[in-house]
């Protein structure tokens, strides 16, 4: 759809353009060796429907501590259209990656952060965790806390998805905002990383892990690789697939009701090129 010089996306298309940001990522990992694996909707989506859950629009991806720093140290973005946004390379703020197609630009309806302007990768850090299970969800729980306040110094004022959430935005925006995402950040990364993931039996993407304690998996499983069908492509995926969606979903392969099947509510667009 052509409006105002700007050709907006479908979701079909959306899709598309952010397969294509998997496919040459996984295209740079292959030639550097680099450990990646896909994770958290995208690896349901691969399982339950060979490609994106019908209503989803993000595709995420993990990799182990070392290979997620040994990315962010070798990509040097000079291919103009997929740039690696990361804290370390000064062009975002989250405590992990986005590989983005700078040809596309996104609006969105909760969140003012400029840094979500493009369609994008997740690329998520793998760190170790303890055996302890209560000092697992004493970890994912104060990341929790960080996580909320570092969403609210961006969200949009006046919109949310119910309206204890829309006037909650009001109160608690200035005091997120006070505090600051960049000290959100540093608190995150400090206590994913406390346990090293090289000595830890288990391991788990902590610094945006919604589901908690769920998302923890033994190391040997996840360091063993084995390929999943995402779109008509061969990805990599971690051998313990089946307990870590439980972990996250349950019954993973039951659909969702139909309220509970969300998108990101974001318009994407590419500019027209005139003659």
């Amino acid at each position: 759809m052509l409006k105002n010089n700007k050709i907006f996306l479908s979701q079909r298309e959306i899709k598309k353009y952010e397969l294509q940001i998997l496919l040459y990522f996984q295209k740079f990992c292959q030639s550097n060796n680099l450990r990646f694996y896909l994770s958290g909707g995208t690896l349901l989506g691969a399982i339950r429907h060979k490609g994106f859950i019908p209503w989803d629009d993000d595709i995420d991806v993990c990799m182990p501590r070392k290979d997620y720093e040994k990315l962010l140290e070798m990509y040097n973005n000079n291919n103009e259209q997929y740039q690696l946004r990361s804290v370390s390379l000064g062009n975002f703020t989250a405590p992990y990656a986005k590989m983005v197609d700078t040809n596309t630009q996104v609006e969105s309806q909760y969140t003012e952060d400029e840094n979500n302007s493009h369609l994008w990768v997740d690329i998520f850090p793998v760190d170790g965790l303890p055996e302890d299970l209560y000092e697992v969800e004493k970890i994912y729980s104060k990341c929790s806390l960080y996580r909320q306040f570092f969403v609210l110094a961006d969200a949009k004022l006046g919109e949310g998805k119910s309206s204890f959430r829309r006037y909650a935005k009001y109160l608690l925006k200035p005091l997120a905002k006070l505090y600051g995402k960049t000290r959100c950040v540093k608190h995150i990364e400090r206590i994913a990383q406390h346990y090293s993931y090289e000595n830890s039996k288990y391991v788990g993407a902590i610094t945006w892990g919604l589901y908690g304690a769920g998302e923890r998996m033994l190391k040997s499983e996840f360091a063993h690789t084995v390929m999943v069908e995402f779109e008509g492509h061969q990805f990599p995926t971690f051998s313990c697939w089946d307990s870590y969606l439980k972990g996250l979903y349950g019954d993973y392969m039951k659909l969702p009701p139909v309220e509970k099947r969300q998108t990101h509510d974001m318009k994407v667009y590419i500019k027209e090129e005139s003659d």
